[in-house]
């Protein structure tokens, strides 16, 4: 299935979308201009929770402009639904505009249209907008205190779910178990940011009766089933349009109320319509993530073998379930991979996701992930402490050498590089942990080093999300490949590319398919009128299943082409390969043709090809994840010099050893994991969404919401070991997502190593670092 000889897959080829990236010819959702274009602005609420009294629009009576304003009372036929179907999960619904009650600050109350968008901002402004309060529930102890109620009027609790998931006899355990380690994690709430907000633009032609919707999305094909569900369109009738996206990282891997809204208002008004997310509006009501509370039990045995382990995970998920993974995805995702590389037989974990009255919490890069490694990684360095075992050799003696695995929860792991990834990473740092260690006679300086080992599940597949019962159902990427007749190739992909890199790596993978030079390979995504129905873009999925779908695709293009070549050079189809634009014999490279020549002649020149050829360059490919995923490992270390006088923290280095199969573009892996890696160093460190006991956010704007800038970051090293997986066409695995889980627990392992205390949470800022040290004062 690999390519024959391969020449551009594995090479570091500069990415071609950056020309347009960066000379500023992208066109991104702001960049959409359309005659009599109207502009909406929400008005949101400033309750936290609240009884809707009465929208009043008398001020807009003089206001000197034309208005348009929707309410909940004109959209309570329209809401998302997003369920997980367990008879433990409460049902719950989010109106589009909010009906009756609001529930989150940031809530949109009203949609207000004017032809300017300043106008619009302005009348937005202008509405009055009377509340009766309601309790608030504004953190996870309110959450599950029966003396505050639900937050839905038909509930009993507020839980959207609570579960277990179990392996292995836990009671056995504990009882063969020398040592009890119990401990708690926690990871504070952030929002995602990405440099793009969030936009959606709509029109509904009077003439065809054909919806448009742009939108700044990562699944346009899930953005248009549910806009044809929820109106009663036919999705033949439906466009859903993913411009330049300018970030995602999971923020816009939802549908949201605002796409389903805007394309129904669009239907209502007859003319286009446009909004456009502010910062302050993207930090407040886009998605927010993370905000885990774990407590965590480990049994362990007198030699240090890990035997068991309990967990109990609680997730404020905000106000709504979001689409289409649910308010259960984060705390499931949570239980699920809390087993990590680790080989023992006995696990329990209790996951809940629960209700308040924040913004809702959605997939952000490494969904959950992060929290779990934290939690995981940070135990594993407190179990060494608490033994009197040095935490690599604590790790080696439990970590997994065997594949294919199966794990204590019935997840079967394919071939990983675990133990060398730990091994390789602790050669790297050999100075650093002897530095550490100098340090700790220190009173004002100290040296720490920390690591944490990790795997990620990559490109899962139908199985694993129908197991779930969640109504993203599918785990396929589609492909069409078509070669036109001058021999360049056209790739129609059911990815949708938001920085990663996507137009240059599939340009690849077709082009050593096709004999082809990248270059002369066109990439098109993100249009549903184009591209083959897909689930898009999330769960590290591009390379493993998008790059195997362009694979297979251009191998039955490159199948055809041999047979025509074949019948040129009066040879068998076996010996011909494709490069360099040729097709040549393998046995006499001297004898060729053109490619050129031979596609002319399949789609122009069609007296020429061979009896029972037909016509026609082109094929689609739908491939679908393995059963359990692909396993991505990685093992990530911080080296952290803090200033005990002050608190001050300098994160002097950081390494990754990373393994995610076949590397398709190293320069794209190499951007992909540092990118990931700032991102971990932000939750790590300084990123934390604030709310107040009123349900207030008190961060929202960027001089409150801390973020990680150039000279916070260190020359991030990348490592890499290639493990290739059986289960993917190009033996690729996915490593989108990987950056962002180990920095948290690598930093905060770090901090404890550095100062000998117990570290249960982050972001770490230089208070927290400060109070960690005041022994050492």
């Amino acid at each position: 299935m690999r390519p024959e000889s391969p020449r551009h897959i594995g090479a570091r080829i500069q990415r071609f979308e950056d020309t347009r990236l960066l000379s500023g010819t992208a066109r991104y959702i702001d960049d959409i201009k359309m005659p009599d274009m109207l502009h909406l602005r929400f008005a949101r609420a400033q309750s936290a929770h609240a009884k809707i009294l009465e929208i009043d629009q008398f001020a807009l009576e003089d206001i000197g402009f034309k208005t348009w304003v929707f309410t909940g009372e004109d959209t309570r036929h329209l809401s998302m639904k997003a369920h997980q179907d367990y008879p433990e999960m409460q049902y719950s619904e989010q109106p589009l505009l909010a009906l009756g009650k609001v529930r989150y600050v940031g809530e949109p109350v009203a949609a207000v249209l004017a032809e300017d968008p300043y106008h619009a901002e302005d009348a937005a402004e202008q509405l009055f907008i009377d509340y009766e309060p309601l309790a608030v529930v504004a953190s996870m102890k309110d959450a599950l205190d029966p003396n505050i109620p639900p937050i839905f009027d038909n509930w009993t609790k507020n839980t959207f779910v609570e579960r277990q998931m179990k392996g292995g006899d836990l009671e056995a355990a504990k009882a063969a178990a020398h040592y009890t380690i119990k401990r708690r994690y926690m990871n504070k709430r952030q929002a995602g940011v990405p440099m793009e907000g969030r936009g959606v633009v709509a029109y509904m032609d009077p003439a065809t009766r054909f919806l448009t919707v742009w939108s700044s999305t990562q699944m346009p094909h899930l953005v248009r089933t549910y806009i044809s569900e929820e109106l009663g369109l036919p999705e033949s009738r439906i466009r859903v349009v993913a411009p330049d996206v300018g970030g995602g990282f999971g923020v816009k891997g939802q549908v949201f109320p605002d796409e389903v809204l805007i394309a129904w208002i669009a239907m209502q008004v007859g003319r286009p319509v446009k909004w456009i997310e502010d910062r302050r509006e993207h930090l407040i009501s886009s998605i927010h993530a993370r905000d885990h509370d774990h407590t965590l039990e480990a049994y362990v045995s007198e030699d240090g073998r890990l035997l068991g382990l309990k967990a109990d995970i609680s997730v404020d998920v905000g106000a709504y379930s979001t689409f289409p993974f649910t308010a259960a995805g984060d705390p499931g995702m949570a239980a699920k991979v809390m087993p990590g590389p680790y080989d023992f037989q006995a696990y329990e974990a209790t996951f809940r996701a629960l209700a308040s009255n924040k913004c809702p919490l959605g997939t952000y890069r490494g969904v959950a992930r992060p929290s779990a490694v934290f939690s995981q990684e940070r135990l594993m360095d407190d179990i060494a402490k608490e033994i009197g075992m040095d935490p690599f050799e604590f790790r080696l003696k439990n970590i997994i050498r065997e594949f294919p695995y199966k794990n204590v929860l019935g997840f079967t792991y394919d071939p990983g590089s675990y133990e060398q990834s730990i091994l390789e990473i602790r050669e790297l740092l050999k100075d650093d942990i002897a530095a550490a260690e100098a340090s700790k006679s220190s009173r004002t300086t100290r040296i720490g080093v920390g690591i944490a080992t990790f795997l990620e599940q990559t490109a899962h597949g139908t199985p694993d999300f129908a197991r779930r019962r969640t109504p993203i159902e599918t785990g396929y990427i589609a492909a069409h490949v078509q070669m036109a007749p001058d021999g360049t190739v056209t790739i129609n992909l059911g990815l949708q590319s938001h920085g990663q890199g996507l137009e240059t790596t599939m340009a690849q993978v077709a082009a050593d398919a096709l004999g082809v030079r990248p270059e002369d390979v066109f990439v098109k995504h993100g249009d549903t009128m184009g591209s083959p129905y897909s689930v898009g873009t999330w769960g590290s999925r591009g390379g493993p299943l998008g790059g195997g779908a362009v694979h297979m695709a251009s191998l039955q293009i490159a199948n055809k082409l041999k047979a025509i070549a074949a019948h040129f050079l009066q040879a068998s189809p076996d010996d011909i390969e494709l490069r360099d634009n040729l097709a040549f014999l393998r046995s006499d490279p001297g004898r060729n043709v053109p490619l050129k020549t031979i596609a002319r002649a399949a789609l122009r020149n069609v007296d020429q090809l061979p009896e029972g050829v037909l016509p026609g360059l082109d094929a689609e490919y739908a491939l679908d994840g393995p059963t359990d995923g692909t396993y991505a490992n990685a093992t990530h270390a911080a080296v952290v010099e803090i200033d005990v006088p002050t608190g001050k923290m300098k994160l002097k280095r950081f390494v990754v050893v990373e393994d995610c199969g076949t590397i398709l573009n190293p320069l794209v892996v190499d951007g992909q994991v540092r990118g990931g890696v700032v991102q971990g160093i932000g939750s790590a460190m300084f990123e934390h969404f604030v709310y107040d006991e009123e349900g207030q956010p008190l961060t929202t704007s960027f001089a409150d919401y801390l973020m990680p800038i150039a000279p916070e970051i260190p020359n991030i090293e990348v490592h890499h070991i290639e493990t290739p997986t059986p289960l993917t066409p190009l033996g690729a695995k996915g490593l989108g997502e990987g950056g962002a889980i180990g920095p948290p627990a690598a930093i905060a392992n770090a901090v404890a190593n550095a100062l000998d205390v117990y570290v249960p949470f982050t972001p770490l800022n230089a208070s927290d670092i400060w109070e960690l040290s005041s022994e050492l004062r």
